[in-house]
């Protein structure tokens, strides 16, 4: 931390860490523990599908590279969408991609008939 309370880090030092769901890996960049807010990298492999989800307070995503596709809506390299507070989802990539994701609360994996 410096002085101000920033945070500095240099995302490419930070190892991939792989997520409990096969074929997705992510870089915590940011992670209150308080709030439940924070900034991820997020990698999915071509073929995978992110477990279904409820974003409570939002999040902002932004396709660093590939293509996600949410809610059937094809999401290509610099793609960005906010998704609102409340949504229930569960994204997925024929291609692969990679996604910068932040979230200003938490974020509940809902488990199969939830």
């Amino acid at each position: 931390m410096s002085e101000n309370n920033s945070h500095f880090l240099d995302a490419s030092d930070l190892p991939w860490m792989c997520a409990e769901t096969r074929g997705v890996s992510f870089k915590s960049l940011r992670f209150d523990h308080e709030t439940r807010a924070g900034a991820v990298l997020v990698h999915m492999c071509p073929g995978t599908t992110y477990p279904r989800h409820h974003v409570h307070a939002g999040e902002d995503v932004y396709v660093v590279d590939g293509e996600l596709i949410l809610d059937e809506r094809a999401l290509g390299r610099g793609a960005y969408v906010w998704v609102a507070p409340g949504t229930v989802q569960a994204p997925r990539t024929d291609r692969g991609c990679v996604l910068f994701v932040t979230y200003p609360g938490p974020v509940e994996h809902l488990h199969d008939g939830a």
